[in-house]
């Protein structure tokens, strides 16, 4: 398709360039570029407009020129491209605001447009909050799925029934265009579907005479994430998360303010010492200068401890449906990084929306590990940090 309108673009005496961008792309091998020459060749009069080599696509006339980059690593490069007259972004469910906010006002060519295709599975993310959540004027938005395939193949179909019928769990989401509820290789998948199927997913109200102990994980130019934490008798209810980036130490402060909660403890990651060379003052003494106190420095163990910790926590865990909503999709959606090349999971988890989350809820089942006290009733402070 995006072959056919580079077609009309230079029939019509325009110049310039259609980008075929993906958020990762390392090498062509990762590319679009086999996918349009199959549809180039597949189409006579195309065939006859375009040249193909083995690393280009180019119009005869030299007037539409395919350039094909990854978003992550080519952004600012991307920015400088000249008249990007069509911008096909595919696969474009992990690409993120900063990538959208840069790449959009790129494409400025009269009448260009941005073409975006992605299946959905994170309702969280920036490209469905941009464009299915808070759609642009002027755009449209098509959901297409295997009803709509017209060539559906029967070994297709047959496929489709076996996961309705014996994988119930993963059908909506690969079949219905649903989000996904769990991801292959996740962490927490049995805990967090039993917390579903124990109905301890719920409304969790606080309880004002027991301390909220908050677990902190800290970004540095991304997000930083905040649990908040009953521990009363043996239950562990969670009744708030917050997360948000690009903003200081005081912004989460102010939101501890609002929240008006009366806090016990601030569980932060061991780092949160080390100093940073713009102020040569530690994270650890601004939040102490911005009254949040006290604080308990999570103990260094390695990630594999910090997830049984975890899991062993996380049977005895209540969340509230609604205010921890974003942080109990990431902790289903934790999970191990794939290696492609070898075909085998990784010991390390992946980097990725869910991880500050993850992270910071590690953090909490480390501290209530090596603390004894939780639950025992608070020394209220006016202030309401202290």
């Amino acid at each position: 398709m995006s072959a056919v309108w580079g077609m009309r673009w230079g029939m019509a005496g325009k110049q310039g360039q259609i980008l075929c961008a993906r958020e990762h792309l390392n090498s062509l091998d990762e590319s679009s570029m086999e996918e349009v020459k199959s549809a180039i060749r597949s189409v006579p009069h195309l065939a006859q407009y375009y040249e193909i080599g083995e690393r280009f696509i180019r119009s005869k006339d030299g007037r539409i020129t395919y350039v094909f980059a990854g978003l992550r690593r080519n952004l600012d490069s991307i920015k400088s491209k000249a008249r990007i007259l069509l911008c096909w972004v595919d696969e474009a469910e992990t690409v993120t605001e900063t990538a959208w906010q840069k790449l959009i006002p790129t494409v400025r060519e009269d009448d260009s447009e941005i073409w975006v295709t992605w299946n959905p599975e994170n309702k969280h993310s920036p490209t469905h909050a941009r464009f299915r959540v808070n759609t642009p004027e002027h755009c449209n938005i098509v959901e297409m799925n295997w009803r709509d395939n017209p060539w559906f193949p029967d070994v297709l179909e047959k496929e489709r029934i076996a996961d309705k019928e014996k994988r119930p769990d993963i059908y909506d989401h690969i079949w219905e265009g649903d989000f996904k509820i769990f991801s292959e290789g996740a962490y927490y998948t049995v805990e967090m579907a039993n917390a579903r199927h124990e109905d301890r997913i719920t409304r969790v109200p606080y309880e004002r005479s027991v301390g909220v102990v908050t677990a902190w994980d800290l970004g540095v130019g991304d997000s930083t994430a905040i649990w908040f934490a009953q521990f009363i008798g043996p239950e562990v209810r969670l009744i708030d998360y917050y997360e948000a980036s690009g903003v200081g130490l005081d912004h989460y402060a102010r939101v501890l303010q609002e929240k008006g909660y009366i806090y016990d403890k601030h569980i932060l990651p061991h780092d949160v010492r080390v100093r940073e060379l713009g102020s040569g003052r530690s994270r650890l003494e601004v939040l102490d200068q911005l009254r949040v106190r006290p604080v308990e420095i999570a103990p260094q163990l390695n990630v594999d401890d910090g997830i049984q910790a975890v899991r062993s926590m996380l049977d005895s865990c209540w969340f509230d449906e609604t205010k921890c909503e974003k942080g109990i999709d990431a902790l289903r959606q934790y999970r191990r990084q794939y290696n492609e090349q070898m075909m085998v999971w990784a010991e390390r988890p992946l980097h990725d929306w869910t991880s500050h989350c993850a992270d910071a809820f590690r953090y909490l089942a480390i501290g209530y590990r090596v603390t004894s006290d939780w639950g025992a009733p608070i020394r209220r402070n006016l202030a309401g940090i202290v």
